[in-house]
């Protein structure tokens, strides 16, 4: 069983989640920085909790898409350091242009024109690898929604931070409430995110409580329903991940 629980608060809602962590490592730290149209609620809901940007000792981003990435220029402007894994980072800092999502007549196809145009960038990026621990949280990458995506985990509370990786809302809209697997419209390589998952899955390790992306806290045994995921996927046709550059390898 966990031996202590995390405290969390949710800045960002209700599409896109911004997760303010408050003793995971050495102070407060977000997880995930929100769309841009979130800054004014975000920094309301800091400052209730008697924050300032300048005040969060980190934030982490688990993956580089705009809606959760738009906002980690205006900490990191506020001195406040910015984490992703490498390959994302790369991304973010303009290093490398990332590979373009379909951007189809629908409402999916605006939302990936959105991010095609207008991706998220921040000066300065420290970049993570797996394995590593930032702000007590263990770095586990899970490529395949972006080449960098990870998940952080918190093994003493068993908390897990899941990013896009694992949602709990359907997309695009996230008004159905429910754990499922990454969007294929939305991901670089929707084949290797489930593989990447399945990596997970085979380590298992202990997680209670997630906190996604999208859709509320998720609390659970995630083990059992993962594999559950897993298996109806494996089970039923994979819809194609749309041809467009592959996402680059570690």
């Amino acid at each position: 069983m966990p031996a202590s629980d995390l405290t969390v608060f949710r800045l960002g809602k209700p599409v896109s989640n911004a997760w303010l962590v408050m003793d995971a490592g050495e102070g407060p730290v977000l997880v995930d920085a929100g769309f841009w149209a979130l800054w004014p609620a975000m920094l309301a809901r800091l400052q209730r909790r008697s924050l300032r940007p300048r005040d969060l000792r980190a934030v982490i981003l688990p993956h580089r898409h705009c809606d959760h990435a738009a906002n980690a220029a205006r900490f990191w402007s506020e001195g406040v350091p910015v984490y992703a894994h490498r390959l994302d980072a790369e991304c973010l800092t303009g290093l490398r242009p990332p590979p373009p999502l379909p951007a189809e007549a629908s409402a999916t196809g605006a939302m990936c024109w959105v991010e095609n145009h207008f991706p998220a960038r921040v000066g300065c990026v420290r970049p993570l690898e797996d394995g590593d621990l930032v702000a007590g949280l263990r770095v586990h990458w899970i490529p395949g929604h972006t080449a960098g995506s990870v998940f952080l985990h918190h093994e003493p509370s068993a908390t897990l931070f899941s990013g896009d990786a694992l949602l709990n809302a359907l997309p695009p809209f996230t008004l159905v409430t429910r754990l499922c697997l990454p969007s294929c419209d939305f991901s670089d390589d929707y084949d290797r995110a489930l593989a990447s998952l399945e990596r997970f899955a085979a380590k298992r390790l202990e997680v209670r409580t997630v906190y996604c992306g999208h859709g509320p806290v998720w609390r659970g045994e995630l083990g059992p329903a993962l594999a559950q995921l897993l298996a109806g996927a494996r089970a039923s046709p994979r819809p194609p991940t749309p041809a467009r550059p592959r996402s680059p390898r570690a």
